[in-house]
């Protein structure tokens, strides 16, 4: 809702429509000055990690279009090439959605494009940040066990099929449990104010409890938590490898420059994990915040949470930067 900073934790929790809905005309929302900013850096936002993201998406289908460099299109690039697909989807979808339902104020769609619109924009969000567990993991094996991921040439695939899947089955339930609601004003009228959302989707509060934790814990607990064991597993093998002996290096012997390789798939698996936490913690705190005290939507600030809304969105438009830099 526009005249909120943390609209996400409103829309999925039938505490907000108990508490903080409104019921009268005075208490409808409005978009505020801080929302108009909100909307316009969306927007830029939206421009920006478009660009970036379907050109690096082009650069890499040319390469699988040219018969002489089909070979050369490693396990890592195809990795990378889904991960922008997922950023492009999250692009699409959230970043538009997020705009538009802020200049809007109420839901205008109705109910099914309510339930569709919910279920992809947690379905753009899981995707990324498991696709981003793939590569860490891939990268993981590629340097502790690299003759196994070499004979097993279809692992990566997998992966990413997995990946793909469980994003589609763990947004399902939003299909369910969003749904329109209308207000009634003041005069008594009803169908004055519509919104879509979760209220009292869940019988038991404990069950919303545990939705709200399942849906935090895996599109933020548990990638980042795989990211970081992943990265120091691979710190810690590198590390004994040079102390054997640091002019062999070379963890899969032959005529390319593996040791350089390695340590670039290094930094760039690392750049992903702390780019991912940085941008995407203080959004996430301020969830848990509201799910533990809704009130705090009245202590902190609306232009407070929109930015962190925001630094949140800057995560899709940073990592082509990264893997194009690192990749290429």
């Amino acid at each position: 809702m526009a005249n909120r900073a943390y609209p996400e934790q409103e829309q999925t929790h039938c505490s907000f429509i108990n508490s903080s809905f409104p019921t009268t005309h005075k208490d409808l929302p409005t978009l505020t000055l801080s929302g108009k900013i909100r909307v316009m850096v969306t927007f830029f936002l939206f421009l920006v990690s478009t660009a970036f993201n379907a050109s690096f998406l082009m650069k890499l289908q040319k390469q699988t279009q040219k018969k002489e460099e089909v070979k050369k299109l490693t396990r890592m690039k195809m990795l990378l090439k889904h991960l922008t697909l997922a950023n492009l989807l999250e692009t699409m979808i959230v970043m538009p959605l997020d705009g538009i339902w802020n200049v809007t104020v109420q839901w205008y769609a109705g109910e099914f494009l309510c339930k569709a619109l919910s279920y992809l924009k947690l379905f753009s969000m899981y995707a990324p940040a498991f696709m981003m567990v793939v590569i860490s993991l891939d990268r993981f094996l590629a340097i502790t066990r690299p003759l196994a991921v070499k004979s097993n040439t279809k692992a990566g695939q997998s992966m990413i099929g997995v990946a793909w899947f469980l994003s589609i089955a763990f947004a399902g339930p939003q299909l369910y449990i969003f749904r329109m609601i209308y207000v009634e004003d003041i005069s008594g009228q009803t169908g004055n104010f519509s919104q879509c959302v979760t209220h009292c989707s869940f019988p038991e509060w404990w069950q919303e409890a545990f939705y709200n934790l399942l849906t935090f814990s895996c599109l933020f607990i548990i990638p980042l938590l795989i990211m970081l064991v992943c990265n120091a597993k691979i710190i810690f093998t590198l590390t004994q490898v040079l102390h054997q002996d640091p002019h062999e290096l070379q963890l899969n012997r032959s005529k390319n420059n593996i040791p350089r390789a390695r340590l670039r798939t290094l930094k760039m698996t690392v750049a992903f994990a702390t780019l991912f936490t940085v941008c995407w913690t203080p959004y996430y705190v301020l969830g848990i915040w509201y799910w533990f005290d809704p009130e705090m939507l009245n202590r902190v600030s609306d232009p407070v949470n929109h930015f962190f809304f925001l630094f949140g969105l800057l995560n899709p438009c940073f990592d082509p930067l990264i893997y194009g830099y690192f990749s290429l």
